[in-house]
Order: C-alpha cells, then structure tokens, then sequence
C-alpha cells in the first residue's frame, strides 16, 4: 500500500504495484489448492496436510513475520491482501491460525514449523469453562489469542471432543481443559493480526457474494426481462457495493495505520471488523435472498458464505466487545 498521500483533509489509500501483484498471486495459488466447489464434498473441512504443506513452501503463512525470524519481511499490508482472497473462498479457520502461530512463536524450531507447514495450528477460542478448537482434530498445536497476548499448547494430550460444525469449511472440537503452554508471546500484536486477518476474510467473502448475485441476475429472467433490469434487485446490489466499499476502505486504513505504527492503530482495527462483521453477513444474507428459491438449496454456494461469515463475526471481536471498546476510543488527529 503506498505511503499516505495529504490532499487537504484527505488521505487516499489504495494497493498499488507489488501488491496487487501478491494479490493476484494468492488469488491464483488459492484457487487451485482451495476452490470453493470443494466444500460440496465430504471431508472438506481444514487445511489437509498437502494443500498447508503446498502454502508453507511459497511463504504464504509468514507474509508479516520479519526476515530475521524466517519470514517474508512483508507488512500487516500484505497480510491483508492475502487473507481477503481466502475469504473469498471460504479459506478455513487454521490457515489463519497457522499464520498467527508463525508469528506467536518464539521458539525458532516451533516457529519454522508453523512456516514450512510442517506442524499444524489450530484456533482455540474459549467456551464457558470449557474450549473449542477450529481446525484439525489432528493439529500438533492450538492456538489461544487474546488482546493481551498469544499462547501455543500442545494438544497430543489433549483429547478434543468433535461436534458437528456449522460451517463445513471448518471442524469443531471441545477440549475440557488445557495443557500448560510451551510457548507464545505478550502483546497485541498476533491480536491484531488475527483481527485483520478475519476482516479481510469478511470483506472477502462479501464480495465473493456480489460476485455470485450480479452474474445471476444477468441471466436469471423473469416475465421475460433479466431481474437485474427490477430496481429490487438493482438497489439491494447497489446496498451491498456500498457497504463493500466503507468495510474495505476501513480495512485498508487499518492495515496502513498498524504497519506505520500509529497510536490509534487499535482502534481502527476494531472499527474495521465492526463493518466488516456487518458487510459479510449482510451481503451473504443479500446474496440468498436475491437467488430465491436456487438460493437455499445445498447445491448453491451461497449458504457455504453465508455460514462462514457467521463464524467469522464471532472471532477477534464481535459486536458487543467492538462497539464496547469503540465507545472509548480516542483517535489520533
């Protein structure tokens, strides 16, 4: 993203060169290891240990990690780029999870395990007094993020319980309890990541969605005319393009603010997954209804986005915490 540019009041932010390359590049690596038809198929869920071994080889999971501890040296930046083109395609829960594990790491043989794909990461999020686990119940590690800080445990011994999942891009396990942690790190900043990396997968997502409507509503006809030509269908798109437009501009914002540093970075970052919460479910939601009937069916990809999305918002802040924190937020003039 190029460096802030003044014009009066107004900063103009954009991907631009290199990453749009990288972009580009994810998007077409992603489509062959990832396509989003995969999720009409049995056991889809996860990274398989091929395409998590296929993204560690071209450095996929350490974009943001620095050169010096084994990464590509990159920015928060492209982090985001990435993981937008993941959500695009439902891309599961323990791909992020693998990123923020390179980055957790301390350890530099655990951390170059996580960033050749070697051993596996999954998400821990806590449940009551008990923990779910997004990812393979084969994973070597779990991850546990909070604002505060970032804590691998090993869960060779940790005998998750699986449940069926809503989202068929991901499984689902209970752990009643956790091992101690053999390593992590203190600090917002896998937080932070985790944060961008979900937005980004939401706006994603989102506009997979008006992808899917615009191109049906070209050829779906009705009393013989397209329904793209009734203005109910024209507005709905035209709501879900600006909404796309606020949650990406926010994204991108955030993005830049954490990579310059800046004092209110944070609060940015929850101002970004707030819209982003927003504008996936909401164009997720516009996308069924638009496709009527085809669009409730199993067959359609319109549920898979609309049930990742719903996952999605729950993780690295939703909207009570958000706005909680957001209430107080004092930004940088």
């Amino acid at each position: 993203m190029p460096e802030p540019r003044l014009e009066g009041n107004l900063m103009y932010l954009a991907p631009e060169g290199d990453e749009i390359e990288i972009a580009n590049a994810a998007a077409n690596f992603l489509a062959d290891i990832l396509p989003l038809d995969r999720l009409h198929k049995p056991d889809s869920a996860d990274l398989c240990a091929a395409a998590r071994q296929s993204l560690g080889e071209m450095g996929w999971f350490a974009l943001a990690l620095p050169e010096e501890c084994g990464g590509s040296g990159l920015s928060p930046v492209e982090h985001t780029l990435f993981f937008r083109e993941v959500g695009r395609l439902c891309g599961p829960v323990d791909l992020l999870a693998q990123a923020l594990a390179a980055n957790a790491a301390s350890d530099a043989g655990l951390r170059g395990s996580f960033v050749t794909g070697e051993h596996a990461a999954a998400l821990i999020v806590a449940d009551g007094e008990a923990w779910r686990l997004f990812g393979s119940p084969q994973a070597s590690h779990g991850l546990l993020v909070t604002p505060e800080k970032a804590e691998l445990f090993p869960l060779d011994a940790a005998n998750p319980q699986t449940r069926p999942a809503l989202d068929p891009a991901n499984s689902l396990c209970l752990i009643s309890s956790l091992p101690d942690a053999v390593d992590g790190t203190e600090g917002a900043a896998v937080w932070q990541l985790g944060q961008l990396g979900t937005a980004a997968m939401l706006v994603g997502l989102g506009e997979a969605a008006l992808d899917l409507i615009v191109e049906y509503a070209k050829v779906r006809e009705t009393f013989g005319r397209p329904i793209g030509a009734y203005q109910a269908v024209r507005h709905t798109c035209a709501d879900m393009a600006i909404r796309l437009e606020a949650a990406r501009a926010q994204l991108w914002f955030a993005a830049a603010a954490l990579k310059e540093g800046h004092g209110d970075a944070g609060d940015h970052l929850d101002a970004a997954k707030h819209l982003a919460n927003e504008t996936g479910m909401a164009c997720a939601d516009s996308n069924i209804q638009l496709h009527g009937g085809i669009g409730v069916t199993e067959e359609h990809d319109a549920h898979l986005l609309l049930k990742h999305a719903m996952l999605l918002s729950r993780l690295f802040g939703a909207r009570r915490s958000l706005l909680g924190r957001l209430l107080h937020a004092r930004l940088e003039a």
